[in-house]
């Protein structure tokens, strides 16, 4: 069966990614579990709706994939969310990855085999559009999935319709995802947030428009590492 290919970029060479033989694996590995197109799956009897780039994790069977402890499978996972290779969702059932920039190092079609050639006639007629729709496609995919990874990470799922215009509203002042994704659990664990089952949190939508991510809060103390 026809399981498809991936994309490894020749840039691994310049982090020293090569040399830890260990966590190259485990990059490796996670490049292939990827789902390379939407789909929803079920996993404990959920379902489970996957976007291109994410899979469902569970270090138990990623140290049983790759040979390692599972203690190994941690620091490889911590590395990967520090070199933002990838983030991590946590559910009371299983963990889903997603894999940052998935659509820029992998695109859409990288799991399809080659199309035909077209003649030299049809090149020439069709170049330039056809690099601008691709272009568009890769681009609006990856602006939807990071706009799903912040809206997963919300924690008040309402007028899900107004939050996307207002994500697509604040293209060009809007931070790094990663950068939100903290913001957002450094205030998700602030009194105003979890006071009264959430009633104060902001509709996402408010949160985008108002510019909440500049908001100055403390962060609550941090625990000490498990590992």
């Amino acid at each position: 069966m026809n399981r498809g290919y991936i994309k490894v970029w020749r840039k691994i060479a310049d982090n020293d990614i090569l040399q830890n033989h260990k966590y190259c694996a485990f990059f490796l590995w996670a490049l292939t579990k990827a789902a390379h197109k939407e789909k929803t799956i079920i996993v404990g009897g959920q379902s489970v709706h996957l976007l291109p780039g994410q899979f469902i994790f569970g270090r138990k069977s990623a140290a049983k994939a790759l040979g390692m402890s599972e203690q190994e499978i941690r620091t490889c996972l911590k590395l990967s969310q520090n070199l933002d290779f990838l983030t991590t969702k946590a559910t009371n059932k299983f963990t889903i990855i997603s894999i940052i920039n998935w659509d820029i190092y992998q695109g859409s079609d990288s799991d399809e085999q080659p199309s035909e050639q077209p003649t030299s006639n049809q090149q020439a007629t069709n170049k330039q559009p056809q690099i601008k729709n691709v272009k568009n496609v890769k681009n609006n995919t990856y602006v939807q999935n990071e706009f799903e990874t912040f809206y997963s990470a919300y924690p008040k799922h309402k007028a899900k319709a107004d939050a996307l215009k207002a994500w697509n509203g604040i293209q060009g002042e809007r931070p790094s995802i990663d950068l939100l994704l903290n913001c957002l659990s450094v205030q998700k664990a602030t009194e105003e947030w979890t006071k009264d089952n959430g009633k104060y949190i902001p509709l996402p939508a408010t949160w985008l428009r108002g510019r909440r991510w500049e908001d100055e809060v403390s962060a609550p103390p941090k625990k000490a590492a498990i590992w």
